[in-house]
């Protein structure tokens, strides 16, 4: 199979499925590495065998503003307002207003949120408030 072809490939796997689930369940369990990838792969699998649906992206596939407010875990008025602020790269599509986001460029603005907000909490927390 082609690169771009298994890119294009999208399979989606009903978690609420009994098999599906077992399935992810014995995957999970014969990945006794501790690589990056095998830990990666092995806290996607234990997810689904625990019924929660995962999804894998390319950091270099791109997604609606509404989607990446799932990502950074906002909402899609303040995606605007992240693209408006250059907070958040952006790129519109030909002959249209419609913006497309990268994914990584979602994960960054989201990892630096949690950073900020841990941040905010160490120095709550010192301070005694």
């Amino acid at each position: 199979m082609e690169p771009m072809a298994a890119h294009a490939l999208a399979t989606t796997l009903d978690p609420m499925d009994p098999a599906v689930r077992t399935d992810a369940k014995n995957l999970a369990d014969r990945l006794v590495g501790d690589t990056p990838v095998e830990v990666a792969v092995r806290a996607m699998l234990d997810d689904v065998a625990h019924g929660a649906r995962v999804v894998v992206l390319r950091a270099e596939d791109e997604v609606t503003p509404a989607q990446a407010a799932d990502i950074i875990g906002v909402t899609r008025q303040f995606v605007d307002r992240l693209c408006e602020d250059k907070v958040l790269a952006f790129r519109r599509l030909p002959g249209s207003r419609h913006r497309r986001i990268r994914v990584q460029d979602a994960v960054d603005v989201a990892a630096e949120r949690d950073r900020r907000r841990a941040g905010g909490e160490a120095i709550r927390a010192v301070l005694g408030e």
